[in-house]
């Protein structure tokens, strides 16, 4: 039953998918009337349709890396594209009322401006990373303040790699850590691009006195496999597991529960852990925030969410999560959601920046 559920739901989603990309072809062709032959606008027409279904076939058909993730590109265009396209209806029927008409020309210039400018703040916003800093106080006994490096949704593949990695361990080199933890989505769905760039080399010059440390997230898919690798560029994968990074604070790791159906309870992974220190839970997703609040853990450190990733997706992901962005303390327990340090999909980020949390975390 849950079976058909699911496909039902797949199918509603795909015919909503497809009249949006209808409706979308029908506003372009109304403003490329004036400046168009019908042959043009037959050609344009026939790559619209391939370019907005592509990315689907390609999943279906498990087409790898970097094919996949260059058809991704198409799904920025498209949310901004109904975007724009809500904004020009709007303005259409506003200046209707007083008997003005918007015309063609200028509602394909101001697309264009929009796009393009939407493009040149998503690519700036994925690629400059920002430092944030918080200090939190717990209601335990810290003989020294640790300060943790928190990064997350790296989504090392095809468009973010070396590059990215050497910006990263140039802030790790700066703000100087006591240690660094990655919340999950390390890769990009594979290890393919990862393996045939080397980054390995780059990543293992990530490093901080007391480690690093990563957990799995829903896009780690081969995920023991991406464990074993990691190792070996010096990172220590928490897999369900816990670590002392020093005699009062202690960093436990979850696995992701997209990606490992075994995963154990919360409570039920801290019943192997002294409740007396300081409990630093890194989970990826942060979908249970609500019930961690009421389990005997000081810090939890999370993504996923991107907050967003492109606007107003932010507005969706905000209502579904609890702390879908930034910092919170809910009954007494301290609650961090990054918008990662890498992105997933399009090459683009307009909600919120790259970013490196620095959080220090101090005793009574």
């Amino acid at each position: 039953m849950s079976n058909w559920k699911v496909i039902a739901a797949f199918v509603g989603v795909a015919v909503f998918y497809e009249v949006l990309v209808l409706l979308l072809w029908f506003g372009l062709k109304w403003m490329l009337a004036p400046f168009a032959s019908a042959k043009v606008k037959l050609v344009i027409g026939i790559l619209f349709f391939i370019l907005a279904n592509f990315s689907i076939i390609a999943y279906i058909f498990r087409v790898g890396s970097p094919t996949i993730n260059y058809s991704n590109i198409w799904f920025f265009y498209f949310v901004n594209g109904v975007v724009i396209a809500i904004i020009l209806l709007i303005a259409k029927l506003i200046l209707k009322l007083f008997k003005f008409n918007l015309s063609q020309g200028f509602s394909l210039g101001i697309t264009g401006i929009f796009l393009i400018s939407m493009s040149a703040l998503g690519l700036y916003w994925a690629y400059s990373p920002i430092v944030k800093s918080e200090t939190i106080k717990v209601n335990k006994k810290i003989e020294k303040p640790i300060k943790i490096a928190m990064v997350s949704d790296l989504h090392l593949g095809t468009f973010f790699g070396n590059g990215q990695l050497e910006k990263l361990n140039k802030i790790i080199s700066e703000q100087k850590p006591d240690a660094v933890v990655i919340a999950g989505d390390l890769m990009d769905d594979d290890m393919v691009m990862y393996k045939k760039r080397n980054m390995k080399e780059t990543l293992s010059k990530l490093n901080a006195p007391l480690g690093v440390y990563t957990t799995m997230g829903n896009h780690d898919r081969d995920a023991q496999e991406i464990v074993d690798e990691v190792k070996k560029a010096g990172i220590i994968p928490l897999f369900d597991e816990s670590v002392e990074l020093n005699k009062d604070v202690t960093l436990v790791g979850r696995k992701d529960r997209s990606v490992s159906r075994d995963r154990l309870d919360t409570a039920d992974l801290l019943k192997s852990v002294n409740l007396n220190k300081t409990i630093v839970l890194v989970d990826h997703q942060p979908d249970a925030i609500d019930y961690h609040s009421t389990l005997p853990i000081n810090v939890q450190l999370s993504g996923h969410t991107h907050h967003g990733q492109m606007w107003p997706i932010n507005y969706i992901t905000e209502r579904i999560y609890t702390l879908d962005y930034g910092y919170k303390e809910i009954n007494g327990r301290h609650f961090f959601t990054s918008a990662g340090y890498g992105f997933w999909g399009p090459p683009f980020k307009t909600t919120a920046r790259s970013e490196v949390w620095i959080i220090t975390i101090e005793g009574k």
